[in-house]
């Protein structure tokens, strides 16, 4: 696939840019570095397009593209290195772009192996791998929250006897709540980890954790050339049934000035302790009742799903430019931003599991009701006689995005158009 659209009003050559994988939340990045200018290369993995229910050809982002490269399956390091060699031959790689977790080190490791800067592929591996981030921060001073790999439920209960409950428990490596837990007692921990599905969520270990309560917010940081771009704050929202899911985020977050730059400090601190290089990271932390920051996790790429949007409905500009213009080693300079109105959004699923509605209720009367607040109302069920429960991200089958100058009201309609959106589907659902 090849189209011409290369040009760059500056004068200088286009470079040449490869996105490894894509996710539909971030396509516009496609989109932002054909904008710029530059030569665009995707390598597309089916099996993560398949798992995400998503087609390239009919994305709107897919004209951006000026060569396609398919994999089966692009974690397989050996198969994504061949292609990349290939493609680095033809046309020398200048900047490469991954957005997808399990993607960030094997684009790392094997951008190192050519000589293209990246983010550090070590760093990146020991961010993914939490009880090794949490032991590099405790060496550094900055982070003391306890956690231990254990081999199974006496090992965990163990743990638990010695912290108190509640505990955190969740895979060593892996995204999306996809297994984590707020266990209350020993009963539920046992549950947990001698379940039926506990095998298949804890293939790569058990990591077990102190619970840390208080304000859950996320730091979106930018570094490039070794300067840090305070990008945002972000409030994050959890239902309360099952603490460790993710029902929402509102950008920019309801907090003081002076707690913003509290957060922002110890993310910074977090990123240079891990040596992360260069990129935009997603840093999860615990604002305690102390005010004091807490490191729940570090994702060493940008934030996932719909966030960038968030980003950019609430006037913090494209994010998805900043992110190429990182990667391709630029030297950008940007202040903090300035954001003139609030951005939310709430996913939501299914509480228990209920047989698959025959059809999606219309939902014209959200538009009708909130006008220019509503950015997007989507409900997609999944391709199953029955919706299961949702316990992690990947199991939202729904989806609002509201914007408003005011962050309360932005909250208020978004949870409002959920409730009434389930009352409509006659069921419960997480938020």
């Amino acid at each position: 696939m090849t189209t011409a659209h290369i040009h760059r009003d500056d004068g200088q050559a286009p470079k040449h840019v490869v996105f490894v994988t894509w996710k539909a939340g971030n396509a516009p990045a496609f989109e932002a570095a054909a904008r710029l200018g530059h030569h665009v290369t995707l390598i597309r993995s089916l099996r993560m397009e398949e798992s995400q229910n998503i087609d390239f050809e009919s994305s709107p982002y897919a004209k951006h593209v000026d060569q396609v490269h398919v994999l089966r399956d692009a974690t397989d390091i050996d198969a994504l290195r061949s292609s990349i060699r290939a493609i680095h031959a033809e046309r020398p790689v200048d900047g490469f772009v991954a957005t997808v977790d399990a993607l960030v080190v094997p684009v790392a490791t094997i951008a190192r192996e050519i000589g293209v800067p990246f983010t550090d592929a070590h760093a990146a591996a020991a961010a993914k791998q939490k009880d090794r981030c949490r032991d590099i921060l405790a060496a550094a001073g900055l982070d003391s929250t306890r956690h231990a790999v254990v081999a199974g439920f006496d090992e965990a209960a163990a743990f638990a006897a010695r912290t108190g409950y509640p505990v955190v428990v969740k895979p060593a490596r892996g995204s999306g709540s996809e297994g984590a837990h707020v266990v209350a007692d020993v009963r539920e921990l046992r549950t947990v980890l001698t379940g039926p599905r506990a095998a298949g969520a804890y293939r790569t270990g058990i990591l077990v954790e102190e619970y840390l309560s208080g304000r859950f917010v996320s730091a979106e940081i930018g570094l490039a050339h070794g300067r840090f771009l305070r990008l945002a704050v972000s409030e994050r929202s959890t239902w309360d049934r099952h603490e460790a899911l993710e029902t929402g985020t509102t950008i920019p977050a309801g907090i003081s000035p002076e707690e913003h730059d509290r957060v922002m400090e110890f993310a910074e601190a977090v990123i240079e302790a891990m040596d992360l290089g260069l990129g935009i990271f997603h840093v999860e932390i615990m604002i305690g009742a102390d005010g004091r920051p807490r490191l729940i996790e570090l994702n060493p790429r940008i934030m996932g799903s719909c966030l960038p949007n968030l980003f950019r409905l609430a006037g913090g500009g494209d994010i998805f430019e900043l992110l190429v213009r990182i990667h391709l080693n630029e030297r950008v300079d940007r202040g903090p931003t300035e954001f003139t109105r609030h951005a939310t959004v709430r996913w939501f699923g299914a509480v228990d599991a209920v047989p698959r509605p025959e059809r999606v209720p219309d939902l014209g009367w959200a538009a009708a009701e909130y006008g220019a607040d509503l950015h997007s109302l989507t409900v997609r069920f999944p391709d199953t006689d029955t919706i299961p429960p949702c316990r992690g991200n990947l199991g939202n089958f729904g989806e609002v995005q509201v914007v408003h100058a005011d962050r309360a009201t932005s909250i208020r309609i978004a949870e409002d158009i959920v409730q009434r959106t389930a009352e409509l589907l006659g069921m419960e659902v997480t938020r």
